[in-house]
């Protein structure tokens, strides 16, 4: 190698350099540092992965739930298989948090030149430092962020995986390039960028989902539910609206995934709203004429569990037959007075029949897309890792690496399954009482926040979103039936969600700081003194 590298530079070639020079600067990357932080990526990207599934996948499960729509077990095992779906077949953009163009992190600071780092390796210098600081510093957020992600999962609360992460990466690059490291972003509320982004969406989706999910569950409890009579016209409006909503959303999200073209010369988004009106008024007109009528007309309830997949029958009193069917062992009196509450829910039997299959439905379709958009926050520091250690120089992020994002996608099911409890019990039961149409108000609101801030470029926390779509829903429905606002607000449970909301003004400040101190010790131990 040193011959090679001596009579090269006798040579003085001066205008390119042979490909030959770049090989061996990338394979000496690959053995002194790449291999390494390669290695550590994955461990580390994997046990990240599992974290968020324990914290933001249980989101999606924590309402159905709460309401006995469906058993813990059946929740772990569908949550698991959608959130795999979502992450490998339907995953988008998974490295723009980390290293697109709305990154919090200053991403032209850590681009080496071509010709200054092949100089440097033919005269034995350090090569690549701008990408050994970068690799180092992904590695690092990963673990802040994972640490952050399982203590709030412990302490059951409800996280953003997204300011996690991102908050990570800033406290790395203030380290090593000071203020200059921040990309402060575009201010623009409609295309938030750097971070504006973290601000806009800490700010923005809560509030926006709070008011929505009042607003809805307020009007279809007191006009649709309360008042009884399901075969009503005013009722069955109300229950085919709510089925016109969940498919525009669903739908919207699926074509609005597709990077084609859309047809006569429309924007992709509007496309997709589009096609998401015309499903959904086709689903919401089947449901009026077909699947209503039928529901009502069944008797007993309808549960999902592995014991029997769609439970039939007479109800009887037994206070049995109105628990969650939890295929656990010593743990299952945590979720016991979610369902033991139902002596308190007014809701008839052709009601919960009605809202359980949209609220089954709901909750798979959030799992899907919380494993497609949310999969970045995991795996999107180990893609990067990943494409700068096959191509140190000018590396491409436009390749899908569909193992990577399976083994992301296995420890997120992983992590819904180990931990996912703490934090389904608390979004199911502990900030307010569950019943079926609430559980998929929540769901139903916070996919429509998702979707409006998808379509005017506002970054959402859909940990936020369900939170917020909890306590507006619940202050509606305690308000009707108290006949006071202050009725409603004593459905919520204010100091549990004060502690919810600390621990999200929290996350940002404590990743930042644990990934500037990591990073730090790292720095100095791995690479060198700054």
């Amino acid at each position: 190698k040193l011959i090679l590298l001596d009579s090269l530079l006798q040579e003085k070639m001066d205008v390119s350099y042979p490909l030959g020079v770049f090989e061996q600067m990338t394979f000496a990357f690959q053995q002194e540092f790449g291999l390494y932080m390669v290695f550590a990526a994955l461990l580390f990207g994997f046990i990240l992965s599992f974290a968020v599934g324990a914290n933001d996948s249980a989101n999606s499960w924590g309402t159905p739930v709460g309401a006995g729509t469906v058993s813990l077990g059946v929740a772990f095992f569908l949550g698991s298989i959608m959130e795999m779906l979502g992450s490998v077949f339907l995953s988008g953009e998974v490295v723009a948090t980390v290293a697109g163009p709305k990154s919090v992190v200053n991403m032209a600071l850590y681009k080496s030149d071509n010709e200054t780092e092949c100089n440097n390796f033919m005269e034995h210098k350090d090569i690549l430092l701008k990408e050994r600081t970068l690799v180092l510093g992904l590695v690092t957020s990963m673990v802040a962020s994972q640490i952050w992600q399982l203590m709030a999962t412990y302490l059951a609360w409800p996280v953003s995986g997204t300011h996690t992460i991102i908050s990570a990466l800033m406290g790395f690059t203030l380290v090593e390039n000071g203020s200059q490291g921040i990309n402060i972003g575009n201010p623009n509320l409609f295309d938030g960028s750097g971070v504006f982004k973290v601000i806009y969406g800490l700010l923005v989706s809560p509030i926006f989902t709070l008011g929505l999910s009042f607003m809805v569950y307020y009007f279809l409890y007191r006009f649709a539910i309360e008042a009884g009579k399901p075969k009503h016209l005013r009722n069955k409006l109300s229950y085919s609206a709510c089925v016109f909503l969940i498919f525009l959303a669903i739908t919207f999200t699926f074509v609005n995934m597709k990077k084609s073209a859309a047809p006569g010369g429309m924007s992709n988004k509007g496309f997709s709203f589009l096609m998401g009106s015309v499903v959904g008024l086709l689903c919401a007109v089947a449901f009026f004429f077909i699947i209503i009528p039928y529901l009502i007309k069944m008797k007993g309830d309808l549960k999902v569990s592995f014991s029997l997949c769609m439970k039939k029958g007479k109800k009887t009193e037994e206070p049995k037959e109105e628990t969650i069917e939890i295929e656990c062992e010593d743990n299952c009196s945590a979720t016991m007075p979610i369902i033991e509450k139902d002596e308190f829910i007014d809701e008839s039997d052709e009601v919960k029949r009605i809202f359980r299959p949209l609220q089954l439905l709901a909750a798979c379709f959030g799992a899907l897309t919380h494993g497609s958009n949310d999969v970045g926050n995991c795996i999107g520091p180990l893609v990067t890792v990943w494409y700068i250690y096959q191509t140190p120089i000018n590396y491409s992020t436009e390749t899908q690496l569909y193992g990577i994002l399976l083994w992301g996608g296995i420890g997120i099911s992983l992590g819904l399954v180990c931990f996912g409890k703490r934090v389904i019990v608390t979004m199911g039961s502990k900030i307010s009482r569950m019943t079926p149409s609430l559980g998929f108000t929540v769901v139903l609101t916070a996919s429509i926040v998702v979707m409006i801030c998808s379509i005017a470029g506002i970054p959402t926390s859909t940990t936020h979103c369900q939170v917020m779509g909890v306590v507006g829903a619940g202050v509606a429905k305690g308000w009707v039936d108290s006949g006071s606002f202050k009725g409603g607000l004593q459905t919520i449970d204010f100091s549990l969600m004060r502690n919810i909301a600390l621990s999200w003004i929290v996350t940002i400040p404590f990743a930042l700081v644990l990934s500037s101190m990591l990073y730090a010790v790292a720095r100095v131990l791995i690479i060198g003194a700054f």
